[in-house]
């Protein structure tokens, strides 16, 4: 998937190759914030579009009642990529300035992107549903997909039993079926529902860590509550005041305003925390929630955390110190608070498919951590997240080389190389092809893959040699001072 970059901040015109593990790297203040911002506004749009369906359907043949065949050609794959084209074409202006929460309403007026799916991602979704024996929606209706020849067959089916599914239907498409009344705009078809699944393989949740969440982690509650005050309180006014009053009311309120990925960011601890849980045990425990444990037995010195029922039918996050102790959030070390909302993903949230966004991983982790969190996300990948991370880290560059220098080719030697991981886990190698790494320079975006060597980060080391050199201008000046003194 790559996008490219027009007018963003201080960015003229940049691309970007989106692998299943994507970082950039530089300095402060260089728009990495930005890009990563506006990619997850670009796939969080991408997911929702549906500008495609009247398409679709001219495609899509009736075979039978609740059975359309589609041929899987060109013609098809076409459609979902000028899909993704649009949509990113219309992510712009107002939509762009409201995304950021631009109250200058100039930052982003000439800004534009360009994004591009490749054919085999668009065949790799639908094969991915092929595989699928059954896709459950709502209502006891599943969709199932085959194939014969180059002939696609879609078709659904009410079902009376219970089926044994292990696929999560996405947010996002929650959000489609329950608030767009497929049925009635569309035409209720299976090549509706086909169209919707291939999209949101592509383009499945999206889950940002803003480079906030050490506060937020503590003050989400008082956030949203705030949020009630304010709406209740403009209720009340809105009676009895005239438009201009009501918008004098609102600024002098003081409404707390984000950019979207950090407000997504606070719905997501405080829905994780309404909704209904099921309770973890060492029986029932999947990938996700094993690496939490062991992030935590890694860089938390086995401190676990974990979300606590309240008495009075809430929960709250709370840290497991010893046997017998467990002590607030905001009593904890501020490594924990930043290692928070991932392990709360792991445990509640994760599937496959996923897309997270995480602003400077390494804030608050000493650099054997930076490691050890980079091996753990690396695990996460070959568990098929997809992650874009933001970074000034250069240990976390540096062993990024080491994770795309396993030998994939040989599962032995990779195992015997594994043991010099510090989690020791073959996972956490990555082949290079699943790898894009950049620095920000001179406003643009520089690749530091290399075919031969891996990640070529050894230009990041400039500051490193600086700080060294003045050490010996240091020295010397003192001692060509000394020598003065003592003639």
């Amino acid at each position: 998937m790559k996008i490219k970059f027009s007018n963003l901040g201080s960015i003229q015109e940049t691309e970007l190759d989106l692998r299943p593990l994507t970082v950039i790297i530089g300095p402060n203040n260089s728009n990495k914030t930005y890009i990563a911002y506006s990619i997850y506004g670009l796939w969080q749009r991408a997911a929702r579009s549906i500008q495609g369906i009247n398409k679709i359907q001219n495609l899509a043949k009736h075979s039978q009642e609740e059975t359309w065949c589609i041929r899987l050609d060109d013609e098809l794959i076409e459609l979902f990529i000028k899909d993704v084209e649009e949509t990113a074409k219309n992510f712009q202006r107002g939509i762009l300035e409201s995304f950021f929460q631009d109250s200058s309403h100039k930052l982003f007026d000439k800004t534009s992107f360009e994004m591009k799916i490749s054919p085999q991602e668009v065949e790799d979704a639908i094969n991915q549903l092929i595989e699928q024996e059954t896709f459950p929606l709502k209502d006891n209706w599943v969709l199932k997909i085959s194939r014969k020849d180059n002939i696609l067959y879609v078709n659904r089916q009410s079902i009376t039993e219970e089926i044994n599914n292990n696929h999560k239907l996405t947010d996002t498409l929650t959000y489609i079926l329950t608030y767009i009344d497929v049925g009635g705009l569309f035409g209720s078809v299976p090549s509706i529902l086909f169209y919707l699944m291939v999209t949101q393989i592509i383009f499945a949740d999206a889950f940002p860590f803003p480079a906030e969440r050490n506060a937020f982690i503590n003050t989400y509650k008082m956030l949203a509550n705030r949020r009630y005050q304010l709406l209740k309180q403009t209720q009340r006014e809105l009676f009895s005041s005239s438009l201009t009053r009501q918008l004098d009311l609102l600024k002098e309120q003081g409404d707390i305003r984000y950019p979207q990925p950090v407000e997504d960011f606070l719905d997501f601890l405080s829905e994780i925390e309404l909704e209904k849980t099921v309770k973890i045990t060492s029986s029932n425990k999947n990938e996700f929630q094993k690496l939490a444990d062991e992030i935590e037995k890694q860089l938390q010195n086995k401190n676990k955390t974990n979300l606590k029922p309240t008495k009075l039918g809430g929960k709250e996050i709370k840290i497991l110190v010893k046997k017998g102790l467990e002590i607030d959030i905001y009593n904890a070390s501020s490594s924990i608070k930043q290692l928070a909302p991932l392990l709360l993903y792991l445990r509640y949230r994760a599937n496959k498919g996923d897309f997270l966004v995480i602003d400077e991983p390494e804030m608050n982790l000493h650099p054997e951590s930076q490691a050890k969190l980079l091996e753990a996300l690396s695990i996460l990948v070959n568990l098929g997240v997809r992650i874009l991370l933001t970074t000034h880290s250069p240990y976390i560059m540096a062993h990024l080389n080491n994770l795309v220098n396993g030998n994939q080719e040989n599962p032995e030697l990779l195992k015997h190389q594994c043991s010099y991981l510090y989690l020791q886990d073959d996972r956490a190698f990555l082949p290079i092809d699943k790898v894009s790494a950049y620095e920000m320079k001179d406003n643009k975006l520089v690749s530091l893959n290399d075919p031969d060597y891996g990640i070529r980060w050894d230009t990041l080391s400039d500051v490193a040699v600086d700080i060294q050199q003045k050490f010996f201008q240091i020295y010397e000046a003192g001692q060509e001072k000394a020598d003065e003194t003592e003639e």
